[in-house]
């Protein structure tokens, strides 16, 4: 005698289980975006869940911005099992709930990552550089260009006529960023899923 499964697993949204999966797994898969500035000079590794910042083989953090970025981990990872959760069952009175708790935060967390690097980049560009000449004694011509994402430039500090520093400066997006932007589409594609169980039970 043999038990047919198709019924159970068609009542599965197998998008939301797929986006689950992925937001589950992201807080874990290293930086989503990197900076390097000279041959190793400064290099930063960021992503919306941890920040590593090494200045000459030295790490600088700040013990409230990391409990803020474990929050951030904490609450990914919890909306990512709310939507398996919810994908597991999409036809029960819950899944709703459950699925619109998780279903956009690797969206906003994607969005969120690219707004505060061109925010950034744009400071640098535009605000650093007055800063840094009116601090240094006699003054000095600082001229820094950064990509607002991706992209290679360099930043030199002209003081005097002969005296001169050129660094590179290398931006880059890692593969875990990539792997968030699939899970932002599939938890788009798994809400709209998820509405279509919805309107197939009360139709």
């Amino acid at each position: 005698m043999t038990t047919n499964n198709f019924p159970a697993t068609r009542s599965m949204n197998f998008i939301g289980i797929a986006a689950g999966v992925l937001m589950v797994a992201l807080p874990f898969l290293g930086p989503w975006w990197m900076a390097v500035v000279g041959t190793g000079a400064i290099e930063i590794a960021l992503s919306p869940f941890d920040l590593s910042m090494l200045v000459f083989g030295q790490s600088i953090h700040s013990d409230l911005v990391d409990l803020f970025l474990l929050a951030s981990k904490i609450v990914m990872i919890i909306a990512g099992i709310l939507l398996l959760l919810g994908s597991l069952s999409p036809r029960s009175w819950w899944s709703g709930r459950l699925v619109r708790f998780g279903v956009m935060k690797p969206f906003w967390a994607v969005v969120g990552m690219v707004v505060a690097v061109v925010v950034g980049a744009f400071l640098i560009n535009n605000v650093l550089p007055n800063l840094l000449s009116n601090a240094i004694p006699g003054g000095a011509s600082i001229q820094i260009t950064v990509p607002y994402l991706v992209g290679s430039a360099s930043a030199t500090i002209q003081m005097g006529s002969q005296a001169s520093i050129t660094a590179p400066i290398s931006l880059s997006l890692m593969p875990a960023f990539w792997v968030a932007v699939v899970a932002a589409v599939l938890g788009i594609a798994a809400r709209i899923n998820h509405r279509r169980f919805k309107k197939a039970e009360q139709g």
